[in-house]
Parts: structure tokens; sequence; C-alpha cells
């Protein structure tokens, strides 16, 4: 097309139409996390579950510090790193040799290990803020490209793209942020192929297989398949109003929806072969049976009622009140906030010419908010869904029903800007309808905010302050829509509404700590000493971590886990462990019975009755009792907290610190007395620790213990000089000494000579205070002793810090062995030189799993499986090369299968793109 000299032609005026849009929408997500991007705020999610911080200082706000869901860190960031660093390296990244024994790695979706380019992004440590923003600018412009699909106006565009962009489910669950910007551009690729079908045009689904694709392997299948829900209510609702082109869109949508799945294969079938041989915990059947329960009903509409979003709970709360606000915020993906929600409902009581697309989406918000507290004929019509029943549907659904209350959002300011002010009569319905969403929201939580605040601390200034904000401009938001269109009126929407939608995201950053280090000094130990063997952990150095430093470790924090290695860990490592996270400080199970099915959907179907319960032991005690298969499976270092010994049995008194008071044992002091019998739970004792003051180092002389069980008596004594302030000081008794249950035990101090040294006192936690014999002080108070047994044989200590102990086992099974007895030169986790004088059997300390393959000097051998979980292969006597590798079942027909469908789409794209070419004014 031809233009005169100084005219701007129509493409280059609609390029800088949307320029400011654009580059608002690029620009908001870098302010929104602005301190963060500067180092002022650290939200690094490694300060807060590797475990390994030092000089951690708050924000200046209470809450979550720019995230909630700790899986950012324990998941996404550390196997994201791992994922990275394999593609850098030229390595497929299907198998993850440092968690457990061994687990695929891509397989597990949630690791993002196939969303390139993007997962090389988590190669770096800032890499999931990086990761973070880039596709909160996707999100906007994806979602702007769409609402402008639906011919709305820029305006309207913008603010609908800018709320979606800065939703909270990059805020409550940033670990599921890969599939979010690719449910916009699904929906844009189906509004092209219904307009190309409509128009008769050719293709017009190219983007389909593309947003299909990514939005699966950006990891959680789960959102990428409630997202999907919105994509088939939105073709079937579009199939319905094309008439006779019909048969040309749902062809159009089939072919695109075809070739994306065709696509997803080489991810998709190793995940079902996971999901096929693994443990899945909850999604087996629980979540079909769970809702939310009125305390958490006002969260989706003011987020803040309870104060900040992670914040502490205030003193005097209920445990029973704070578990369920803390479920309500575990179990929603987003919300929604007062200004969208009244601009969604305006869009509803006047929804113009596109009456039909806000049925569509309200209906569909409807039925999922109807699904998420419970309401059983809603419940019943989602679980129709194939396999929905087994995922987290109340949790996964909310970056879909945030798109639909958005899009409503950008067409009610649509309407304004093209239709004029609301009348009354659509005025009169906005607050009816407010009102009334009000009261179903705020009213079944008002004995759970009443008992919230009734204790009265500084929360209720933020909540109130935060929602009353919102408020205001949800309510002067509405005042502009009763307004006459015009650009001043509309400059000050738009900042009404920019304002809530990048206070909202913008604000949990100033919660974020200001300071703090990660001490890596024992990462550095580990690197230098473990070599190919395995560590365990009691906390320190968090779940998945280590696999992004290249140590392997048998903590994990997966779903789904291979179920072997959980049939394992409960026969062999910890039978109450949790194998999903499986951690040194995880949960313990208990022995229980569920409710009836009735009952518990009464209960949100997670409560349960406590009946013959048995309190397990801690994982120190199982480990103690487990240490040769702990050994057996290759473990070689244990990591602890740096006060924590697990090789050692301990028994604290059954005493409370309530108003500990110090006893001043000056020299030539005595303090004597007698623990009933029972009260210890320890078959021999050979160390006392005893909690003391030093007053600030001054204390001298020797604490001296005699310590009897009836008439057998040990004795031991402790230098004061070297003692910690307000610590225990360790007596080692100079024999065992048994304690029969029907025994009670006598103990007596002295402090001959020097300063005087205060022993902290408690009260016993027993109805009937025994008779205790103390000089100078009342009963029923005794000191504050901790009994201990430790083991001759006992692990020693070979390196600790302020942030870990890593004790070192004697006897950990190698990584490589043989039998008849063979030299093994180890050349890495899957590569060994063998040299063996007769036909010998290896075996490697690797899980087993189908897929693994192994190779002597380039000859394939078959694979067997060795205790149970390992591999083992027979090898051949003198000097071989034993090299394992491991290739998912059916990955070649999987990628096959993808290349040619990724060649179909090419081909037909440029084959249009060609006619396109050859004849300007065929179809576009």
């Amino acid at each position: 097309m031809l233009t005169e000299p100084g005219m701007i032609s129509p493409q280059r005026a609609l390029k800088n139409r949307h320029s400011l849009p654009i580059l608002a929408l690029i620009a908001l997500p870098f302010a929104a996390h602005a301190l963060m991007l500067l180092g002022i705020a650290h939200g690094n999610p490694a300060l807060f579950v590797e475990f390994l911080t030092r000089g951690l200082v708050g924000g200046w706000l209470p809450g979550a510090p720019g995230w909630r869901d700790p899986t950012i860190g324990l998941i996404t960031q550390p196997l994201g790193f791992l994922s990275a660093r394999d593609w850098l390296h030229g390595i497929v990244p299907w198998w993850n040799p440092y968690s457990g024994v061994g687990m695929p790695l891509a397989a597990e979706m949630q690791t993002m290990s196939f969303f390139l380019p993007f997962v090389l992004l988590l190669k770096f440590w800032r890499g999931w803020l990086a990761l973070l923003i880039l596709l909160q600018i996707l999100c906007g412009l994806f979602t702007y490209a769409l609402l402008i699909e639906l011919r709305l106006t820029r305006l309207a565009a913008f603010l609908g793209s800018l709320f979606y962009a800065l939703s909270a489910t990059f805020f409550l669950v940033p670990h599921v942020m890969g599939p979010l910007p690719f449910a916009p551009l699904l929906l844009l690729g189906i509004e092209r192929a219904q307009r190309a079908a409509r128009d008769g045009h050719a293709l017009g689904w190219g983007l389909i297989p593309l947003a299909l694709a990514y939005s699966i392997y950006g990891g959680y299948p789960e959102v990428a398949y409630a997202d999907g829900t919105l994509a088939a209510v939105w073709t079937i609702w579009r199939f319905a109003t094309l008439g006779a082109a019909r048969a040309r869109f749902a062809g159009k949508v089939a072919l695109g929806g075809g070739i994306g799945l065709a696509l997803t294969l080489p991810l998709v079938v190793p995940f079902f072969q996971y999901v096929r041989l693994s443990y899945l915990g909850q999604h087996a059947d629980l979540y079909s049976w769970l809702w939310l329960l009125p305390p958490g009903a006002p969260l989706q509409l003011f987020p803040f009622i309870y104060g900040p979003v992670g914040a502490l709970t205030p003193p005097g709360v209920s445990p029973v009140l704070s578990n369920l606000i803390t479920a309500s915020w575990n179990q929603l993906g987003g919300w929604f906030g007062p200004l969208a929600s009244c601009m969604a409902l305006v869009a509803i009581v006047r929804p113009g010419h596109r009456r039909g697309l806000v049925r569509l989406l309200a209906g569909y918000i409807l039925i999922w908010q109807l699904r998420i507290w419970g309401f059983p004929p809603a419940v019943w019509l989602i679980d129709q869904i194939p396999l929905m029943g087994q995922t987290n549907a109340v949790r996964f659904c909310g970056p879909a029903m945030e798109l639909a209350c958005f899009t409503l959002l950008a067409i009610t300011v649509d309407i304004w800007q093209t239709r004029g002010a609301m009348d009354r009569r659509a005025i009169r319905r906005l607050i009816a309808l407010s009102l009334a969403i009000v009261v179903i929201a705020v009213v079944p939580a008002l004995r759970s905010l009443d008992a919230w605040f009734a204790p009265g601390t500084a929360m209720p200034a933020f909540a109130i302050g935060a929602t009353g904000a919102e408020l205001i401009l949800a309510i002067g938001a509405g005042f502009m829509l009763t307004r006459r269109p015009s650009r001043v009126a509309a400059l000050m929407l738009a900042a009404i509404i920019g304002t809530d939608g990048f206070a909202t995201a913008g604000l949990s950053q100033f919660a974020a700590p200001i300071h703090g280090t990660i001490d890596q000094t024992g990462v550095a130990y580990l690197q230098r000493h473990l070599g190919l063997a395995r560590f365990y952990s009691l906390q320190p150095f968090g779940p998945n971590y280590p696999a992004a430093y290249g140590l392997a470790a048998i903590d994990e924090n997966e779903l789904p886990v291979p179920a072997a290695w959980n049939d394992y860990i409960h026969r062999h490592l910890d039978p109450y462990a949790d194998v999903v996270m499986f951690t040194g400080s995880q949960a313990r199970s208990i022995g229980c019975v569920l409710l009836p099915r009735a009952a518990a959907a009464l209960q949100n179907g997670v409560f349960i009755r406590p009946q013959r319960s048995v309190v397990p032991p801690d994982q120190s005690a199982e480990l103690r009792r487990h240490l040769a298969s702990y050994q057996a499976i290759g473990v070689k270092y244990v990591l602890t907290p740096p006060s924590q010994d697990p090789f050692i049995a301990q028994a604290r008194l059954p005493l409370t610190t309530v108003g500990q008071i110090p006893f001043p044992l000056a020299a030539g002091g005595v303090l004597d007395g007698a623990i009933p019998a029972g009260t210890v739970a320890m078959r021999q004792i050979n160390r006392v620790d005893v909690l003391i003051g030093t007053y600030q180092g001054a204390a001298r002389g020797v604490l001296r213990l005699k310590l009897c069980a009836g008439k057998v008596c040990a004795t031991g004594h402790a230098p004061l000089a070297t003692a910690r302030d307000n610590h225990y000081l360790p007596i080692p008794l100079d024999r065992p000494l048994s304690v029969p249950r029907t025994t009670p035990l006598t103990y007596h101090f002295t402090h001959a000579s020097g300063s005087a040294v205060a022993v902290w006192l408690g009260a016993f936690r027993i109805s009937a205070p025994p008779a205790l014999a103390l000089r100078g002080i009342t009963p029923p108070h005794a000191p504050l002793l901790r009994l201990v047994m430790e083991p001759p044989d006992r692990p020693p200590l070979v390196f600790h810090n302020r942030v870990m102990r890593v004790y070192r086992l004697p006897h950990p099974q190698p990584l490589f062995a043989a039998s008849p007895a063979c030299h093994l030169t180890p050349l890495g986790i899957d590569v060994v030189d063998t040299n063996c004088s007769t036909p010998s059997r290896l075996v490697w300390l690797e899980a087993s799993y189908p897929g693994w393959h192994a190779r002597v000097d380039r000859r394939a051998v078959p694979i067997t499986p060795a205790k149970t979980i390992f591999q083992s292969i027979s090898l051949p006597a003198g000097s071989n090369r034993v090299r394992f590798f491991y290739r998912p079942p059916f990955i070649r027909m999987s990628c096959a299968a993808a290349l040619a469908a990724a060649v179909a789409w090419l081909a037909l794209l440029a084959a249009q793109q060609v006619r396109v070419r050859r004849n300007p004014h065929s179809d576009q």
C-alpha cells in the first residue's frame, strides 16, 4: 500500500498505538520486584529451605518473603539448577542420581526439565526470579494479544493483562508459573482458528500446538489440565456460535491440538510410566474429598483480612484456628480481590454484545467456586472430568479462574468506553450483587475473625488498612464507571485499577529479608570428602539442594515417589517416614483411623480421629536403630543441626520450663533429690547434662554428681571454667548406670570450691508432686537434666560450624562392589573400570528402574535387581569398562512421533507463507 510523503502507514500507526501498553506490561513486573532485583531485599528461597543460613534479618513487613509456597525452593530452584546444568553439558536430564537412591528427573514434571529455553535461567541462583519476571511479562503480552483479538479497547486489554501478569498465583504458588502464560496463548490460538474458519481462510490454528506443548512442558500438569478446562468450554462456546463453519473450526482445533499433544510425547510418556510405578500420596483418592472450610471463605475476596499473608499467628490464637487458616492458604492458588471482583460483576450486570462470553466466563468461575467450597453437585461434576478427582483441583484451578475474572474486568472497561456510564438499574444490581457476595464470603468467618484478633496485636491495623485500601479502590473504580467516559476519566480509572494490581503484587517484596548469608563451608567439606558416597541430613542442606552441587543425599522432596523407594524406606530405614518429603524435619505418621466417608465430607475430608495412636520415635532414634541399613545404601555422612547429636539416646525429665528459677550453688553447696520410678525411659545412662548458668563466665571450680538407681551408683564431674553460660553442661559418668523401670533415681550435686554456679530448675509435669528432698528450694522443682546414653562406637564428628555438624559412619557400602573380589576403579557415578581374575558380579547402588542399560566394553549386558532396589550385572574375567546409562522406555518412538508432528506443523505453516507470497490477495 502506497502512502503520501509525511503520512504514517496503517501498520506503523497500529504498532504505535500498542507500543505504550506493551512497554508498560514489560516494565511493571520489573518494578514489582525492584527491591529484590536491586539487592535491597533478599527473597532467595535457599535462604529459607536450604537450612544453611545465618544472620537472617527480617524485612520491613511481616509475612511471606516474596513467595509463599516453599516448593519454589524445595523443588524448582535446586532441581531446575540440575536440569539446566545437564542441558548445558549436553546431557538430557532424564535421571537424577543425587536424590534418594536415584530417580527420574524430567518425568517428575515439577522440575521444568524440558521447559526450554526458560529452564536454563535456573542455572543461576537468582534465576528463579528472572524466570518469574519473564513469565509475568509473557502473561501480560499474551493476554493483551488475546483481548485485542476479542476486539477490546487498548485500555481494557492493558488493564486485564496487567492483572493477569501480576496475579496472586505468582506469589502464592510460584512453582507452578511455567504453564501460566500459555493459557491465554491457547485461547488466542482458538480465537484465531474460529476467525479463520468463519472467514473461510486456511490455517489459523498455528498457535494451538505451541501453547499446548509449552503448557505441559512448563511443569505441573495439574495447572495445564485446569487451564485446559477453560480452553475446552471456550472451544465449545465458539463451536456453538459458528453455524456452517463448525466443521472447519473443529478440524482446525483438532489438528492443532493433536500436533500439540504429539509434541509433548517425549515428556508425557515417561511421566505416565513414572506415575504407574510410583507412590502418589494424596493424589490417589483424597482430593475428591478436599475443599475449604468457613475460616477461609473471605480469602479470595479479601486476601489481607487476617493480616499479612504468611505472617506468624498472633499470640493467643488457638492452634486449631491457626491450622485452619494455614490450610486454607495452602489450598488457594490465587485470589481476585475486591476491585477485580467488582469489575467482573459489572460485566455480568451489563454484558453488552458479548453476552455469550460473559455468561461463559461467569459460569466457569461459579462452577469452580462451588467446587472449592464443597457443593456436592459441583464436586460431582468436576470429578466427572477424567483424572480430575486425582488432582488437587481446589488449588490448581486458581490461574484459570483468574484469567476468566480478569477477562471480565477487561470487558467491563471496554463496555464503559464504548457504551458509556452505567445506568441506575445496573448500579442497583451491582450494589445488591456485591453486598450479597461480601456477606456470603465474610459471615461464615466472623467467629474465626473475632478469635483471630481477640488477643489484640498490631495485626488488625495492617488487616484493616490493607483491606480498607482495597475497598476504597474498588469503590473508586465502581464510581468511575458511573461517570461519562473521557480521556481524563479513562486515565483516572486506569490509575485506580493499575494501583490495585501493582500494589498487591509488589507488597510482598517488603517482607523479604534485608540480610542473610548462606554458609557453604560445610558444602565445600562434603565436596572434598564425599566422593561417590551419599549422606543423610536431619535438616541442614535441605532436600534436593545437594543435587544442585552434584552431591548425593538420600533426602528428597518429590511427587511422585518411586514405589520401590517408598517401600524400602518403610521396611529398612524409617517405618514412620513421610516419603514425599523424606527429610530430617519431616512430619511423622501415627496410627489412626479415617472418619467414615460421609462424616469426612463434613470435615473437609482431611480430619482424622486417632484411635490407639502410637507416638512415633524421632528420626534420630530410627537412624540409630537402622544404622546398618543406611550404610548399606552408601550413606557415609550424617548431617545435623549444630546442637544435635543423633547417635546418643537422650531423655529429658518431664519438667516444664515455665517459671524457671535458678538455684545458686555456691562453694560447699549441695543439691540433691529423687526422680520417681518410671519417669526415665532409658535402660542405661552414661552421661548427664545439666542446664547451668555461669554468671557470664564467672563460675569456677568443679561440679560433681552422684547418680544412683537404688543402691547402684555412678559418679562424674565437669569443670566450670570452660562451661557455656545458660547451656547444658555434660557430666560423663565413670560407669554406665542401669535403670530398672521400678527403681527411682536419686541425684546428689556438690560444688566443693570456686565461684557459684546457677543450676536451672523446672517443675515436674505430673499431677501429684513426688517427694523430693531438695535443700534450699521448694518442691516440686528439680534440675533441668538431660540423661544420655552415649555408645562407645559412636560415629565421630568430623566437621562442624554454625549451621551444621557432620558425622562419619564407619562402614558405608561403596557405590560399586563386585564378588568375588575384583579391583574396581570408579570413573564417575555411572562408569567403572573393573579387573577381575574370575567371572564376577558387579553391584551398583543406583535404583533399578525401567530404562536402565549397561554396556561392558560396548557390549550390552542384561541388568538384574540386586539388594531389593539396586542393579547388578555379570562381569567377565579380565579388564573391562562398564558404563550404565538411562533411556526411558518407548522414548525413541515418542521422539519420532514428536519430530513428525513438528515437521508437519512447520511444513503447513511454511506452505501457507509461500502461498501468501505468491498470491498476496489470497487467504491470510
